[in-house]
């Protein structure tokens, strides 16, 4: 309570992503819309509602008003498994679960309505929570309501195979870890007709943030993690590799080694994994050589084991591998190193208060749900192999005393090409999470990238980068939109990984040429200055453009193409170009 009023009388940082949510329900949603802007401040994000009629759904789902959605950047559909009994139960002379499955069907008919119809926007859905009895006990799974409630989860699941722009918010899953006992209240049902405790809307909240925050490419990709009495029980500088508490020998050791297995299967979804600890590097190291751990050395991308203070560690480890603050989640055992982290990063780096009873470490990190994604890429995957080839390439850099002939020792090689089906996710995906290399920080759906692919009044290309150390996957993506003879850049962002490779030349010069085989004779564009992207302030005229003025707080730039001469050599090298 204390914490949630201090949220309410915060005034919000002007760093903060702003978004706007409508709500469509069929239950009371308040008070909802006061709980999940407190779950979303840990991603530092500002969400406004615009909350539908109280029981109003199929209205409102028959009558979107596309002209007045450009506001909202999804659209919540807010029901629940009491609803539909209450319905099916209020049919008199029925059969209950024969009209719940068809009052359930008639749900589903109009969302995926909705949503065929509104591609633009995306749907965040509830899977339905199961309900609070059983006629039939056991049986009630092959032909009862428990079935029912499965079948209509499965389709629900199936719209995001079919529909790029639905989101599952997986109520079943959050009822089920409360413990339906505690999810539902049926007296604030009966009064209010609001279903849901005040500890299942704290949970239900907490779960949209995070799915809210994963869409929007919030969600944390780095996890630094200190050692003794954290990864293991004990102190290995004391207590050498065979005195750590770490197995299934022990309860203590096995909580230990389920925690090892969560943090690996965490880096195995792309999550990165990087060490600070204060320790000797070689005592530290040899935790990792105990006989039951399922962690690495070769895991953590980054090793700070020294006697530094950890605050140091966190920011040579965020510049190190060139990630944002808010991206990093620290997990510490110690109670002063959590409070010195907190008040260092100002909220920026996530502090879960793991407390001090290592059985409950995996529960509560997950339950912080700080990692949640909404959608997983190829480059997701890889996202630890990336960064690994990039410390390669500082090791090789310090080589050389000319920086070009380090770029030219790459071997880079560039793949552009226009926009596809097969890499909208994560042309989506970079779209939305970078913040430095952007000119404009225009966000865009996933279904608004797709259709740039045929849309003849678009340009649009994305590259990959690769070199004699590896693949760095899709890096950057840019979009333009034709008017007329003019084409204006509405879209450019680029990975902090290739950040000073010149991959910027390579792009803007197959930009350009797809733009002049167009007849375009003019392009512009438009730098929006924000907190995070002076980096690329002055990119346009490093590039040969023009800066033509200011605009609504934008500069504007031209470059005229028809005195841009294209090279004419298909075989020009990166370097030659440059």
């Amino acid at each position: 309570l204390k914490k949630f009023t201090e949220f309410s009388n915060k005034k919000k940082p002007e760093n903060y992503s702003k978004i706007g949510i409508q709500v469509i329900s069929d239950v009371t949603f308040q008070p909802l819309d006061k709980y999940i802007p407190f779950f979303l401040d840990k991603f530092r994000i500002d969400a406004s509602f615009n909350i539908g009629n109280y029981d109003q759904l199929n209205f409102d789902l028959n009558n979107l008003d596309k002209n007045n959605l450009t506001d909202w950047q999804f659209i919540y559909i807010h029901s629940s498994t009491l609803k539909y009994l209450a319905q099916a139960s209020g049919i008199k002379n029925s059969n209950l679960p024969t009209e719940f499955d068809d009052l359930i069907i008639n749900f589903l008919v109009l969302i995926e309505r909705a949503i065929k119809n509104t591609p633009s926007i995306q749907f965040i859905i509830n899977l339905f929570e199961l309900p609070p009895y059983r006629i039939r006990g056991t049986n009630s799974t092959k032909s009862d309501l428990v079935q029912s409630i499965l079948k209509a989860n499965e389709s629900i699941i199936n719209l995001t195979k079919t529909y790029n722009n639905v989101i599952i918010h997986d109520a079943n899953y959050i009822s089920a870890s409360l413990g339906l006992g505690s999810w539902y209240d049926f007296s604030s049902w009966a009064a209010f007709k609001q279903p849901f405790s005040g500890n299942a809307l704290k949970s239900h909240a907490a779960s949209l943030a995070a799915i809210i925050a994963g869409a929007l490419g919030k969600s944390k990709k780095l996890l630094i993690c200190d050692l003794d009495n954290t990864l293991w029980g004990g102190v290995i500088g004391d207590d050498g590799v065979d005195g750590i508490i770490l197995g299934r020998e022990t309860p203590i050791g096995e909580a230990y080694l389920d925690l090892h297995l969560y943090l690996k299967e965490l880096k195995n979804r792309g999550i990165v994994l990087a060490i600070c600890s204060k320790n000797d590097i070689e005592n530290a190291k040899n935790g990792f050589k105990h006989p039951d751990s399922v962690l690495q050395f070769s895991d953590f991308t980054v090793f700070k084991a020294n006697w530094d203070l950890k605050i140091k560690n966190i920011y040579d480890i965020a510049e190190e591998i060139n990630i944002g603050l808010e991206s990093i989640v620290f997990l510490d055992d110690n109670p002063v190193e959590r409070d010195i982290v907190r008040k260092e990063f100002n909220g920026s780096v996530s502090v879960p208060e793991i407390g001090d009873d290592i059985t409950l470490y995996r529960e509560i990190l997950d339950a912080s749900q700080l990692f949640t994604v909404t959608s997983f890429s190829q480059e997701d995957e890889k996202r630890n192999e990336f960064y690994e080839n990039d410390k390669k390439r500082e090791k090789t850099i310090a080589n050389f005393e000319d920086y070009d002939a380090y770029l030219k020792s790459l071997e880079m090689k560039a793949e552009v090409s226009l926009f596809n089906k097969s890499y909208t996710n994560r042309i989506t995906q970079l779209t939305n999470k970078t913040n430095q290399f952007n000119l404009t920080t225009l966000r865009v759906s996933e279904h608004e990238m797709e259709s740039a692919i045929n849309n003849p009044s678009k340009i649009a290309l994305y590259a990959r980068l690769s070199d004699k150390f590896g693949e760095n996957g899709l890096v950057s993506v840019i979009q333009g939109t034709i008017e007329g003879n003019k084409l204006v850049i509405d879209l450019w962002v680029m990975s902090c990984r290739v950040f000073k490779r010149t991959l910027e030349h390579t792009l803007i010069y197959e930009f350009l040429k797809e733009a002049k085989s167009r007849n375009i004779k003019a392009v512009f564009g438009k730098y929006i200055p924000t907190q995070k992207n002076k980096i690329v302030s002055e990119l346009y005229e490093e590039l040969g453009f023009s800066n033509i003025g200011e605009e609504d707080g934008s500069t504007i730039f031209e470059l005229c193409l028809e005195k841009y001469e294209i090279p004419t050599n298909p075989n020009i090298t990166l370097e030659e170009l440059v």
